[in-house]
């Protein structure tokens, strides 16, 4: 069963809630929240902490593990450091708004660290293709996705932020298993 419920505790007093929304405005990360969350997606739950703090929510390629939290009464920036710990990603308030980006999984760790590729105005299922080619892994490209042309040149770059960098420019989400191979499939 999916429990979902937030609230956003400012005050009692109107006099006592002027000061604390307008400091909340000055730093959303010190709104205050309760969550309770049942096996959700963590971009929805993240996408609700973002509204409630009333902030934009931009989140990167990959995928993140479902969450199962509960807290009450605590800043933002705690609520988001606990989703983030469970679901594997990292967030940012820059500029007002909430950058999130999911990290390889714990299987992903196996991939080769780092990468040095160049390919120019090439489709991205080509590259994605060149990609595994180069850290030696089997890929598997969802049919679905787009196919762009894009040029990349990579010098010893980390694995897991060319596959982020190639999934925002595609709209696609990755994942590695040892096993398996580099997975590439459409974001939904």
């Amino acid at each position: 069963m999916k429990r979902i419920a937030i609230v956003i505790i400012l005050g009692s007093l109107w006099m006592a809630a002027v000061p604390a929304h307008a400091a909340a405005q000055a730093d959303p990360s010190n709104v205050r929240v309760t969550i309770d969350y049942r096996a959700a997606p963590a971009a929805d739950v993240i996408a609700a902490l973002a509204a409630a703090a009333g902030v934009p929510m931009e989140l990167g390629a990959g995928t993140m593990r479902p969450v199962t939290i509960t807290l009450t009464n605590v800043r933002l920036r705690t609520a988001i450091d606990a989703v983030c710990d469970n679901a594997l990603c990292s967030w940012d308030l820059m500029q007002g708004t909430l950058k999130v980006t999911p990290l390889p999984s714990e299987k992903s760790a196996a991939l080769p660290p780092r990468v040095s590729f160049s390919l120019w105005d090439s489709p991205v299922r080509d590259v994605f293709r060149a990609l595994a080619a180069a850290i030696d892994v089997q890929v598997t490209i969802e049919s679905s996705l787009p196919n762009q042309l894009v040029s990349m040149n990579f010098k010893n770059a980390a694995t897991p932020g060319v596959l982020n960098i190639l999934c925002g420019m595609a709209n696609c989400a990755w994942d590695f298993d040892p096993d398996r191979g580099l997975r590439v499939m459409r974001k939904r």
